[in-house]
């Protein structure tokens, strides 16, 4: 059999890898791609995403494709010395030395080869394949020296590290959906919706929420998720928001701009990042101004937005008191802002007063 070898961390695979495997399957006429992702890969100090979840994101990116797998020799492995592709193929032959090899790379690492460990061996024991990949033009000499094949192929510019700086078109959907009902990545790729001090209050409300969740029995990846996509609709330009506002949430377009985003932000977590959780995507509509449906997870979310400790006064003890009970903490929290409108003679939005006697007044929980 001729079997394709394509290593790499794939932390995320992207379809670009999946196209690629495609076209090494057609061109070469390969019987199969095996995808190995590394345990510990020489070229980077660590990986973003656990062993488990980048499998898991392979097998849901080639799920409906045939004559691709996944080879679990070096992942598996639990010696924690960084791996080198030498060790491996020579395992790989040693359990399976009747198959032809093709080990498939992209063009910054052909061109990069002769960096590798043993590259000579490695040439010998399989035959070497570059694809194009966008800025690196291939090194005839290095290539030729250790016998490479080139695909044809358009030039590939994405990359994991695209897909964790925001990129998300980069991926199969359903990967993006593990992704966002996970909660990987996403400290990262939101940082392309907003400053860095929002993304900084995004991630520190995140931790804060899922310590609320965790320390009241509750589910600390929804309270996570919630915190961490809360505000990413809060830097749109004013038309774009009015527009959304317009079409989606035309009821709630007459009130103060400054709290679109709790509306919007939920619409970009469910349309845009595939957010299918209800309990999420209604914790984050209810961030800002509350209401009388709130959830467990909803409570954590608004008491972590309001006691922020970027926020610059000291919230410790008020915090305690959400890890200890979250209703009890939010309804401090709504006593606190009454009390503190009131002081400051601030207006009340109406809207308020409900919500108020709900829980404070009448003690509702939920």
């Amino acid at each position: 059999m001729k079997i394709g070898l394509f290593g790499g961390s794939f932390d995320p695979i992207t379809k670009a890898h999946v196209e690629i495997a495609k076209i090494a399957l057609s061109q070469l006429e390969l019987d199969e791609i095996q995808f190995i992702p590394t345990a510990h890969n020489p070229w980077k100090d660590q990986n973003n995403a656990s062993k488990e979840d980048r499998i898991h994101m392979i097998e849901i990116a080639i799920k409906d494709t045939p004559h691709m797998t996944i080879n679990h020799i070096e992942i598996d492995n639990d010696n924690n010395d960084k791996n080198y592709t030498y060790q491996t193929i020579e395992k790989i032959i040693s359990s399976y030395p009747d198959n032809e090899y093709y080990y498939i790379m992209g063009m910054d690492q052909a061109n990069l080869f002769y960096k590798w460990k043993h590259p000579k061996r490695i040439s010998k024991m399989v035959q070497l394949v570059a694809f194009k990949r966008g800025g690196y033009k291939s090194d005839k000499k290095i290539l030729k020296k250790y016998h490479f094949i080139k695909l044809k192929n358009k030039p590939i510019t994405a990359s994991s590290s695209d897909v964790r700086c925001g990129h998300i078109e980069l991926l199969n959907d359903d990967v993006l959906r593990y992704i966002s009902s996970t909660g990987i990545y996403l400290n990262e790729m939101i940082q392309i919706h907003m400053k860095e001090k929002r993304w900084k209050h995004s991630c520190s409300v995140a931790k804060l929420a899922k310590e609320f969740a965790s320390s009241n029995g509750l589910n600390e990846t929804e309270a996570y998720i919630a915190g961490i996509l809360h505000d990413i609709a809060k830097e749109l330009d004013h038309q774009q928001a009015l527009d959304l506002m317009n079409q989606y949430y035309p009821e709630y377009v007459h009130m103060s701009e400054a709290i679109w985003h709790q509306w919007l932000s939920a619409y970009m977590a469910k349309n845009l990042y595939l957010i299918d959780d209800e309990v999420i995507l209604k914790a984050i509509e209810d961030h800002t101004t509350a209401s009388t449906t709130m959830s467990a997870i909803g409570k954590c979310l608004y008491c972590a937005d309001k006691l922020d400790p970027l926020r610059g006064y000291d919230s410790s003890k008020q915090i305690e008191v959400c890890k200890t009970d979250i209703h009890q903490g939010f309804r401090d929290a709504l006593e606190d802002f009454y009390t503190f409108s009131k002081e400051k003679g601030r207006n009340i939005d109406p809207v308020f007063f409900e919500i108020y006697e709900h829980y404070c007044i009448r003690g509702e929980i939920e």
